[in-house]
């Protein structure tokens, strides 16, 4: 005998089969990898050499977000081609938010403009978490070039066309670009000595083997206790509160040579918004923690968190402002 089930009690089992249904979707929404994020370790890839200074911002960094997310999050050093490896290596990553750029400006603003061959493009392949800090440039020389303000290294250089170097952390990036566009403004015929990072060019430059490095206080602090380098002036239309008597490079007779720096956290496009934004909270808690705000102090950083946002408005603006820059000073890289 076939039994049969009322309509009523038909249609209600139905109901009740729907809505298990949309339980079960509402679980899997909560159970989303945003949801879960992070639940592994994560790396922050750094397309520098150890030591430098995007290195000794990023490291501290670290620490602090690992404590913030609960989760360790460790620092990968991939240097080279002023920085596009490490770059394109994390715009190839999983968009899980577990690979992180922390980059310099001259990876997303300069290098795009010098290198149309690189297999990423950060306006397309990456988006920003935030700002970490601003990073003012200074002209550092070795303590036995015998010239005793940025006055008197232009006369030396100029005195001596095509035989004075400067040291970079990488071709086509920003301590190559501020040497480039004080040459241009000075008159100067330098030489363009590139390296794996700054860390090994600051070694090149007490050695005096280069006469001349742009970057930043943070990289040269302890030298410069040591009196094996000399700083003739900043790059930036102020002087330092860390640095005041070191003058403006305006101020030592050099106009228009004044050159915004920062460094910032990305992740690979298509990351889910969530994770980025569960990001972009954790550093900015991190920017504000003492003892992370302390570290930079005594290394000559300054931190200055920017949301996406800015930072999105930074990169455009300054691409203009490079673009024009580069074509004055007719700076071509393959």
């Amino acid at each position: 005998m076939t039994s049969r089930i009322p309509g009523r009690l038909a249609r209600r089992a139905l109901g009740l089969a729907a809505a298990g249904l949309f339980a079960a979707g509402g679980l899997a929404q909560a159970q989303s990898p945003a949801a879960s994020y992070p639940n592994r370790p994560i790396r922050i890839v750094v397309p520098f050499a150890a030591g430098g200074g995007v290195d000794t911002v990023s490291r501290p960094l670290a620490q602090t977000l690992s404590s913030i997310l609960g989760q360790p999050v460790v620092v990968d050093n991939r240097p080279g081609a002023a920085g596009n490896i490490g770059m394109e290596h994390v715009a190839e990553a999983p968009p899980d938010g577990y690979t992180i750029l922390h980059s310099n400006s001259g990876i997303l603003v300069t290098n795009p403009i010098l290198y149309s061959n690189t297999r990423a493009r950060p306006s397309r392949d990456l988006v920003p978490v935030g700002q970490v800090t601003t990073d003012p440039l200074l002209y550092i020389v070795p303590a036995s070039l015998p010239v005793k303000d940025l006055r008197e290294f232009v006369a030396y250089a100029r005195a001596r066309p095509g035989q004075v170097s400067f040291a970079s952390g990488g071709a086509g990036g920003v301590t190559h670009l501020v040497g480039e566009l004080f040459a241009l403004r000075a008159g100067l015929q330098l030489i363009h000595v590139p390296y794996r990072g700054a860390a090994p060019a600051l070694t090149d430059l007490i050695a005096g083997r280069v006469q001349l490095l742009f970057d930043t206080l943070g990289l040269v602090q302890s030298h410069q206790g040591a009196n094996s380098i000399r700083l003739l002036a900043i790059a930036t239309p102020q002087r330092l509160p860390a640095l005041p008597d070191v003058p403006t490079a305006a101020e030592a007779g050099v106009p228009g040579a004044e050159v915004n720096s920062w460094q910032a956290l990305l992740v690979p496009a298509r990351t889910d918004p969530a994770i980025v934004a569960k990001l972009t909270a954790a550093l900015k808690q991190a920017l504000a923690s003492p003892e992370l705000l302390r570290l930079y102090a005594e290394r000559g950083f300054v931190p200055q968190f920017n949301p996406p946002d800015v930072v999105r408005a930074n990169i455009e603006s300054e691409t203009a402002t490079w673009t024009e820059v580069i074509r004055q000073a007719e700076i071509k890289l393959e």
